[in-house]
């Protein structure tokens, strides 16, 4: 009997480890449920001689592929994660409530940017907002906070919140400039008991993007829809983002708001051909995010504004049929650089952005001419140090980046170009940012900024950098 059941154990044991490679062939791929792209089959021998990498990369395709991988990893998660409430596929699990394990960061402040990075952020957003109100258009910051910042309590124990943050330094700096924006912290955490973030994902749900949607039209001071009076359902019907992450085989449908409202007919112009803007605009709405990085609608009806130009992250997908209604025009663009090249004369300019990623505000510049400055005041020349500048004919227009010392002092975060010759000196304000991809070593002392070519710079000049009442040699600039 005991020989009996060795036997059997031994079967079912090499039949239970032998069955992947059994049913590899039949099953599907999990690509699609767990949004990534497969590892391709490696090869053993190649142009270049044996492939030194093959088990590891072999390794990765066979677990990609694995049968029933998502099933046995949403088993995992259940166990780890709503049992243990412990942290699994980058999820925080806290007795039903979901974070992202990033979140972390920003909730107890061990992220925090500099003081230059944050002065950095803080003039950036000046130039927009200077940029477009100079035209006659209106600008608005929005950045939204991250769910835990809202709805803190249903953090684990082990996380202590931090009295500030990036999100709170930047506000503050952004109050002291004067460049508008909208306070969705205050504005989330004052009707945080109507519960307007989802549990099991990490967005916001209809009614707190509806309520976000009315302060941020507050903030641009224009006419709108409030809705204030549209009546709802609220049932189980949202497949939350990081639900799914924990269970890509299927998990716990979250709630959701459904407002029953009419909005004003309008079309796709970006994509184009699209005849069913309901199913369309129901897609962008989604966690699929597919080609929703620049979205052009056309309001068929009067709407009570002309022109909206929004810069959005995912949290943007809920604001769409507002927007949509409330504009003439209206476009929708997911970067992290935006464009201010075209005027924005009567057009408005929303730059929303989620509270974790508020770095991404300085990882590159604008694609914005840089304003040429008049009667901008400083010290006489000594110079400092050097600059190290790359300057550039790109075509459509000249690029000027480079780095400052990183233990010299930014200041007020303004840094100016001064092109000099002997016709006179040329003083263009650049965005402090600091290109990393393009000097391709870490830092935050720099600057950045495109010239337009209609502004007649022609010859040769002496670059003088200046930053904090201090000059830096950029050497020699032909253009």
């Amino acid at each position: 009997m005991k020989k009996s059941f060795k036997i059997v154990y031994s079967v079912l044991f090499f039949a239970v480890c032998a069955a992947p490679a059994v049913l590899l062939p039949f099953m599907g791929s999990s690509a699609e449920i767990e949004k990534k792209e497969l590892t391709e089959l490696p090869v053993f021998i190649d142009n270049d001689g044996i492939n030194t990498d093959f088990s590891t990369q072999f390794e990765s395709w066979f677990n990609d592929r694995l049968p029933m991988r998502s099933e046995l990893l949403s088993a995992a998660n259940l166990i780890k994660g709503e049992m243990l409430n412990t942290v699994s596929s980058n999820v925080i699990s806290n007795n039903g409530w979901l974070f992202y394990d990033s979140e972390k960061l920003d909730f107890m402040n061990t992220n925090a940017l500099s003081d230059r990075q944050i002065n950095a952020a803080a003039v950036t957003l000046s130039l927009l907002e200077e940029k477009v109100t100079s035209e006659g258009g209106r600008f608005v910051f929005v950045p939204m906070p991250n769910k835990s910042s809202v709805y803190w309590e249903h953090m684990p124990a082990c996380y202590t919140k931090a009295d500030e943050n990036n999100l709170t330094r930047l506000s503050a700096k952004l109050s002291e400039l004067g460049v508008n924006y909208t306070d969705m912290l205050s504005v989330m955490i004052q009707n945080k008991e109507l519960g307007i973030y989802h549990a099991r994902d990490s967005h916001w749900n209809n009614l707190g993007a509806m309520i976000g949607y009315n302060e941020i039209m507050n903030s641009l001071g224009r006419p709108h829809n409030t809705y204030e009076n549209a009546s709802y359902t609220y049932e189980q019907v949202w497949r939350a983002d990081l639900d799914k992450l924990l269970y890509p085989a299927g998990g716990f449908m979250d709630w959701q708001y459904t407002f029953d409202i009419t909005y004003s007919t309008f079309r796709f112009m970006q994509p184009s051909g699209v005849h069913d803007t309901a199913a369309q605009l129901a897609v962008f709405m989604s966690d699929r995010e597919e080609n929703d990085g620049n979205i052009v609608t056309m309001n068929m009806n009067k709407a009570p504004n002309k022109s909206l130009y929004m810069v959005r992250d995912s949290f943007g997908r809920a604001l769409l049929p507002f927007m949509i209604d409330n504009y003439a025009n209206a476009t929708f663009v997911r970067t992290d650089r935006p464009e201010l090249t075209s005027s924005f004369a009567d057009k408005d300019f929303v730059y929303e952005i989620v509270e974790r990623n508020l770095k991404n505000v300085i990882a590159t510049a604008p694609y914005m001419f840089a304003p040429e400055r008049n009667g901008v005041t400083y010290p006489d020349i000594s110079i400092s140090g050097n600059a190290d500048a790359v300057f550039s004919d790109e075509g459509y227009a000249f690029r000027l980046y480079g780095r400052l010392p990183e233990d010299a002092d930014s200041g007020d975060g303004r840094v100016y170009a001064v092109f000099r010759s002997e016709a006179g000196e040329r003083v263009f304000e650049a965005f402090p940012i600091y290109e990393n991809k393009l000097i391709g070593e870490d830092g935050t002392n720099g600057f950045s900024m495109f010239i337009d070519k209609s502004t007649g710079l022609s010859g040769e000049y002496e670059l003088v950098v200046i930053a904090d009442s201090k000059a830096y040699s950029g050497g020699k600039i032909i253009v």
